[in-house]
């Protein structure tokens, strides 16, 4: 519901008056400072000098007054009184030094204050609807640009003794300036979503977390696709704002250090995304489901290094449900630094009220989610100022082994498959064959090849956990499945029974083995929880992760299948048991095998412990525990100056 802003009963010839009046208003909409920038896309000290009076363009004071629900035409009329109170009695303009479009608005404001007209009078003197009252508003305030023969009639009516023949070569330079693009404001664009995107947003199930991953991965995709900041890192930031009185006023920017975006390439790729269509220039469905997921209103700011000024959008989900019209707002915004460029994205009206421990939460999932680009210098990302740490594998080293039947086995078995080159269709995601002109499922022209493989490694985990173990499948740097089990079961075509094959022995159901696959090619859900597992992708990554057959070999006999040689199985095969000692890398007392001890020495690990970084400790205990065995030991005394020295 809009504030009410109190007039005065006498006229207000004042700028400051007007900023009082919109200072009221922010104080009766219980805004901050940081709360309006993000609204309406000013910075703070552009809307502190405005609300001091200092200085305050239109463009400035209507987006302050629409941000606190005052009533626009009243502070309208105040700040033009305002404007010609304080304003000397304007000189006649001079046609000839006009050239761009904000030479040729001041211009026609010149005139008409010399006029001493109302828009309204203008228009009824103009006649036949020659010049609408709301069209030269637009004008004027540079919304939009005026047709010759509109400032022609707007000249001949205010000045009848005006050249125009001037006046319209006036009108030519600025039609042929450069600055022509550069005004405040736009056109607004027209977006009209689809059934799909509607019913996504009204009824969705993503976590909190993959909404901030996904708008993560808007940044990462919009540097893949730049090649002018080759050897930088993108830097992502989330900053939460809290807002004690008003717990549904919080909000959270998400900033990068991007390419960011001219107007033209936002508005596009903001309009692509509501009709359905896959990613563009950083933007996408997924954008869509995630901002509107975490809150209702949603500022986008963006800029690349050689725009003059950034481009600002607001999408108001709740606004535009209940007046059912889609056309989103764009404004520009000076940059204060010229090199300046990147994405920002605040959203307020939070779904879910920022609380202090979220930011550990967020921490600890996006180091989890993204370990691998984090650890590998590819990525950083912070929240409210703290640095996102990745999440380290606990694993053996890759010089580790065990000795078997045929040979040593290393702890570590890598993964570099390559594949076939696919046309991926930038509508519905299909794969297409590489030389497609259409996909084959939709019909779409749109094609982007693919250069296809999959890598990464599989290999054991220093310690046994009853659920922190299993693969992480990655796509684009960003985890999809976590720990995932599901290619230690075997599925027997037959019968389509399926046989847990790991973990079974002793202690039960606490495994070690791990992994990290990289499949970037194969399609997942829109909630990127999950990849499309009756795709043929996935269908061929699990066939090189783990096999056709089962991972035991006997059962791969009794089922008729050749000898299992996929990287799982044979992991598997020299890892399965948990007996103690090197024979298994299994840290032991020379007595019995020491999980908890293990597990300890791997929260060191992870709480960054240097000592433990290494897997010198285990191997050691496994050492240890064989040497004892040997020497023939009771086993009886712990061997606290081998083992418990380690810790």
């Amino acid at each position: 519901m809009g504030h009410h802003v109190e007039k005065s009963t006498a006229p207000t010839h004042s700028l400051r008056d007007v900023a009082r009046q919109l200072e009221l208003s922010r104080q009766q909409a219980a805004l901050s400072y940081g709360r309006l920038s993000a609204m309406t896309g000013y910075g703070k000290s552009t809307l502190h000098r405005a609300l001091t009076g200092k200085r305050c363009p239109w463009e400035v004071a209507e987006a302050i007054a629409k941000a606190c629900g005052a009533k626009v035409d009243e502070i309208e009329r105040e700040w033009l009184a305002a404007q010609s109170h304080l304003s000397p009695a304007p000189a006649q303009p001079n046609p000839d030094a006009i050239n761009t479009w904000s030479d040729l608005y001041s211009a026609m404001k010149v005139l008409l204050a010399k006029s001493g007209l109302s828009l309204r009078q203008l228009e009824l003197r103009a006649g036949s609807g020659r010049l609408p009252r709301t069209t030269v508003n637009e004008v004027l305030r540079g919304h939009r640009r005026p047709r010759e023969e509109m400032l022609l009639d707007f000249v001949r009516t205010l000045d009848g003794e005006g050249e125009l023949s001037t006046w319209g070569a006036a009108w030519q330079r600025a039609h042929a300036s450069r600055s022509s693009g550069w005004t405040r404001s736009h056109e607004p664009i027209l977006v009209t979503p689809s059934a799909r995107v509607l019913s996504a947003l009204g009824d969705i199930d993503m976590s909190e977390v993959n909404c901030f991953a996904e708008l993560v991965d808007n940044a990462i995709d919009a540097w893949a696709a730049d090649s002018e900041l080759m050897g930088a890192i993108p830097r992502i930031s989330i900053h939460f704002e809290r807002d004690a009185a008003r717990r549904r006023q919080d909000i959270v920017i998400i900033r990068d250090n991007g390419p960011g975006m001219d107007r033209e390439t936002l508005t596009s790729a903001v309009a692509l995304s509501w009709v359905g269509r896959a990613r563009q220039a950083g933007l996408g469905l997924g954008f869509n489901i995630a901002t509107a997921r975490l809150g209702r209103y949603i500022t986008v700011r963006s800029a690349k290094i050689d725009s003059p000024a950034w481009t600002v959008l607001t999408i108001d989900l709740l606004g535009m449900s209940q007046s059912g019209k889609w056309d989103l707002p764009v404004m520009t915004q000076e940059k204060i630094e010229s090199d300046d460029h990147g994405t920002e994205i605040t959203i307020r009206g939070l779904r879910e009220p920022w609380q202090e421990s979220k930011g550990g939460a967020l921490r600890r999932h996006l180091g989890d989610l993204y370990s691998y680009p984090i650890r590998s210098g590819m990525l950083a990302i912070e929240v409210n100022g703290r640095q996102v740490g990745p999440r380290q594998p606990c694993i053996w080293g890759e010089t580790r082994s065990v000795s078997r039947r045929g040979g040593p086995v290393g702890a570590m078995v890598k993964i570099d498959v390559p594949l076939s080159d696919a046309a991926l269709c930038l509508d519905c995601q299909h794969s297409n064959p590489a030389n497609s002109e259409a996909c084959s499922w939709c019909g779409n022209s749109g094609l982007m090849v693919q250069r296809r493989k999959v890598w990464g490694w599989i290999g054991v985990q220093r310690y046994l956990d009853s659920s922190d173990y299993g693969i992480d499948f990655i796509r684009n740097g960003r985890k999809i499945l976590r720990r995932d089990k599901s290619l230690f079961s075997w599925e027997d075509p037959d019968t389509h029974s399926s046989q847990l094959e790991y973990p079974l022995e002793v202690p039960g159901n606490r495994g070690r083995i791990v992994g990290e696959v990289h499949c970037d090619h194969v399609p997942v859900s829109y909630r990127k929880d999950d990849f499309n597992r009756d795709s043929a992708e996935w269908r061929a990554v699990v066939g090189i992760v783990r096999g056709e057959g089962p991972l035991r070999p006997l059962y791969g006999r009794k089922y008729g299948y050749p000898v299992n040689d996929s990287p799982l199985a044979v992991i598997f095969r020299a890892f399965y048991r948990n007996d103690p000692g090197l024979k298994c890398l299994i840290p032991g007392d020379g007595m019995r095998a020491i999980h908890s001890q293990a597990a300890e020495w791997a929260r060191l690990f992870h709480g960054g412990v240097p000592e433990y970084q290494s897997d010198e400790a285990w191997y050691r205990a496994a050492q240890v525990h064989d040497q004892i065995r040997t020497s023939g030991g009771s086993g009886l005394e712990p061997p606290a100056h081998e083992i418990g020295g380690l810790i």
